[in-house]
């Protein structure tokens, strides 16, 4: 896996925006909905833990659809990181987000940070908003996408993320796929390839005793998350001791309960629904191994994988598809099969039943936690980029 593959190519000098040179870095803003729960401000603190001045603008009010709430942020500063909550249209929904404008633009003025970051998608109202705020201050602008594969857009929509790209000073992307897509678009950009969020690595982790092996699937309920070959998967392995924990909700999830009856499986299957981030830790403990089973398709291909991640921190083991970013996130520390084969899946399951054949992987899945996707490597991996691009 590369893990953080910096393009040396120099910025397009006509498009480049011409700033001081950042030495030492010492204030960082941040603007991204992702940050609303205080669970995934682990970078940020790691970021501030290192000196640094952190401010996080996130929508002041967002609708978080999965678990039907709504969820109001107010001003706070902890741990060095200072979140300031911004007014928003379309709440609930990144393709369409936008800030309040002025509010956002008072926000940089006044922070006046030595790097501005937007982890938004290129195509969305708010990466642009927060690009264009940089650059009427001529601060370097830094993007963070997950977009991996190719999007269909008017001629308008393209022209505009065409603009968003060329005024970066740099973008970070979540995959390899992400990173070529921009290199495609904007070949003068600087592009490192960094998680987008840090995992919490216990000292020591939890393991309860429990009999047959267990297996846990944590992600939205959707067709392309592929929880329909995983339980093709395991009719296969009627005959073996194991019981399945699913975690999540969303539009697939009648069709799913319904297979896994046809199948003669129910008994076996324990539905949670969506859970808040908070809960999820809860659930390590309790499985043995950690399967996602993501497809192959054209138009979706898995952006993160970061449930793998979290799942490795907690020396937890993991199985994933081929598709999208799932090999780079698992390397050598667990089993990666083809995507859309029930069989080759249910091969990897029965091998990991034998605790003997899942405790060297696990191992080497937390040891690769902590090396690449703690909350400290990730933040040291940002930093380092940050100031390789503004040197």
């Amino acid at each position: 896996m590369h893990t953080s593959d910096f393009d040396a190519s120099s910025a397009n000098p006509q498009s480049a925006i011409h700033t001081p040179q950042l030495s030492p870095m010492r204030r960082i803003l941040i603007v991204s909905h992702t940050y609303i729960p205080p669970s995934n401000r682990g970078k940020l603190r790691a970021l501030a833990a290192r000196g640094l001045e952190v401010t996080v603008g996130v929508p002041q009010r967002w609708r978080e659809t999965v678990l039907g709430l709504t969820l109001e942020v107010a001003w706070e500063r902890q741990n060095g990181v200072e979140v300031f909550p911004l007014p928003v249209r379309h709440h609930g929904d990144p393709a369409a987000l936008v800030f309040g404008g002025r509010a956002l633009h008072a926000l940089v003025r006044d922070k006046r940070p030595d790097l501005v970051q937007v982890e938004e998608e290129p195509t969305s109202p708010a990466a642009r908003q927060v690009v264009r705020a940089a650059r009427s201050l001529r601060l370097p602008a830094v993007l963070f996408t997950h977009q991996n594969v190719p999007v269909h857009l008017p001629w308008l929509a393209r022209w505009r993320r065409a603009r968003t790209l060329r005024r970066l000073r740099g973008a970070i992307a979540g995959s390899e796929g992400a990173a070529a897509l921009v290199r495609q678009l904007a070949p003068q950009v600087r592009v490192g390839v960094i998680p987008q969020l840090g995992v919490h690595v216990p000292t020591e982790p939890e393991h309860t005793h429990h009999e047959g092996l267990a297996i846990g699937c944590i992600g939205r309920l959707v067709p392309e998350r592929g929880l329909d070959t995983l339980l093709q998967a395991l009719a296969e392995n009627r005959a073996h001791r194991w019981h399945l924990t699913v975690v999540g909700d969303g539009p697939d999830r009648e069709r799913l309960e319904r297979l896994a009856s046809e199948l003669r499986l129910a008994a076996r299957v324990r539905w949670t629904g969506a859970l808040p981030p908070d809960e999820i830790p809860k659930l390590w403990p309790e499985l043995d191994v950690v399967v996602l089973p993501a497809r192959a398709v054209t138009s979706w291909a898995e952006p993160a994988a970061h449930v793998l991640a979290e799942a490795m921190a907690h020396e937890v083991t993991v199985v994933g598809t081929s598709a999208g970013a799932t090999p780079e996130i698992i390397g050598d520390a667990g089993l990666v099969v083809p995507a859309d084969d029930p069989l080759a899946l249910s091969a990897a399951l029965r091998r990991l039943a034998a605790p003997d054949q899942r405790r060297p992987l696990a191992s080497a899945a937390r040891a690769r936690a902590m090396r690449l996707f703690s909350d400290d490597a990730v933040a040291e991996r940002t930093l380092e980029f940050w100031r390789e691009i503004t040197s």
